[in-house]
């Protein structure tokens, strides 16, 4: 009776964009067909040569490393986000993280006592209720307007009516692409203060920011809210997801707070720390970002022109990050065909990524986990060919489903 597992852990929900790689290679495996993934929440490039070579030299860092980081990247990473954001972090404000996603999980256990609510604005990365729930708080997602931009009012309303003791966003958006306005960021700052609670910004993706514009960080507005927990990393922009990396800028009491958390927990390997520290010196690193971004943007032209050219999708632009957010529910209620003549029915966004998979063989992420059940989220950090190979087979599929 003892031996069991926590009430926590068991209503842990596996991460709908990892556990879709084992779907991708059962069909894979089951129709002997190459999938074309639009599933990645990565760069499909990795790191320059010199970032690289950086990590190899690294390896001499073979012993124990200070658990907030290493102090000459914690001084960096607080003089890049200060020179991008107007923000005006110390070094001793920075702690460097096992990845963003360690970095969300951290304060989280340092900020929410059980029960605590915490409102997540939606549609919302799948990761942000289950691990405010395995902190032992209590997720409440709010809605966005249709044009999938935050909705002010019934955050404020969410924040009041649950005593909410944080509110958690991410800008530029994933699975959106939406990028936050300064009004809308001078509203969530304003709801976080008049409420007096922590303000959670990730801002991962701010560095994809389409059409030559930027993306405004919660730090640029006019004023700035001095509970807010920056929630940042280099995975996104020098193509090293892999190396898991992030880092927490916020308020003194609550970078020494999770600093002893981690104390207990773990921190990054050091050579890691140290190849991030020349990726952000780097201007063939920052050339290569700013590459990614024209060519993502390039991809998502071509590939929400296409999708809003077929019957039943609509695909608003996306103004950064690297994703897009097609609303399908028009074809729900449609019936597909296999070649021995079996039928299914597209009933949700689970169906329609079983019926991608099956009959147009590319692999996209279904709404329902982001908290919008009627979308689809497809990647766009893949080549160009994959995009356009991507759009012919979902046409056809498309063409063949019936009432």
């Amino acid at each position: 009776m003892g031996a069991r597992l926590s009430e926590i852990a068991r209503g842990v929900t596996p991460s709908a964009t990892l556990s879709l790689k084992t779907e991708i290679a059962r069909v894979e495996k089951a129709y002997g067909v190459s999938i074309i993934d639009l599933t990645a929440g990565q760069p499909d490039v990795g790191p320059t040569d010199d970032v690289l070579a950086a990590l190899s030299e690294g390896g001499r860092l073979h012993k124990y490393g200070p658990i907030p980081g290493e102090p000459g990247l914690r001084s960096l990473l607080a003089e890049v986000t200060n020179h991008e954001t107007g923000s005006k972090f110390s070094a001793d404000q920075i702690v460097v993280t096992v990845g963003a996603k360690s970095a969300i999980d951290v304060v989280m256990r340092a900020i929410l006592d059980p029960g605590d609510a915490v409102v997540i604005l939606a549609p919302y990365w799948v990761t942000y209720p289950e691990v405010v729930a395995i902190a032992g708080g209590s997720p409440v997602c709010v809605a966005s307007r249709a044009d999938l931009r935050p909705d002010l009012q019934k955050t404020a309303e969410a924040v009041s009516r649950n005593r909410a003791r944080a509110l958690l966003y991410s800008s530029p958006s994933n699975p959106t692409g939406v990028v936050y306005s300064r009004e809308e960021l001078e509203g969530l700052s304003r709801i976080a203060r008049e409420a007096d609670i922590w303000l959670i910004a990730d801002e991962v993706y701010r560095t994809f920011a389409f059409d030559g514009g930027t993306a405004p960080s919660i730090f640029s507005t006019v004023c700035p809210y001095e509970n807010t927990v920056l929630i940042d990393g280099p995975s996104k922009r020098f193509g090293i997801p892999g190396w898991r990396l992030g880092f927490i800028a916020g308020p003194q009491e609550l970078t020494t707070a999770v600093s002893a958390i981690l104390g207990h927990t773990s921190n990054p390997p050091r050579p890691i720390q140290h190849a991030v520290e020349v990726a952000y010196r780097s201007e063939q690193a920052r050339e290569a970002t700013r590459t990614m971004v024209r060519r993502y943007q390039q991809n998502r032209d071509l590939f929400v022109e296409g999708l809003n050219g077929i019957a039943g999708i609509t695909c608003p632009l996306p103004e950064g990050a690297f994703y897009c957010f097609a609303d399908v529910s028009a074809l729900y209620g449609k019936v597909y065909t296999y070649d021995d003549d079996r039928s299914e029915t597209v009933a949700d966004s689970t169906g329609f990524r079983n019926f991608l998979l099956r009959k147009a063989f590319v692999a996209a992420v279904e709404g329902g986990p982001f908290g919008m059940d009627t979308h689809m989220r497809f990647s766009l950090a893949v080549s160009e060919h994959d995009c356009k190979a991507a759009l012919e087979n979902i046409r056809k599929a498309v063409s063949e489903l019936h009432d």
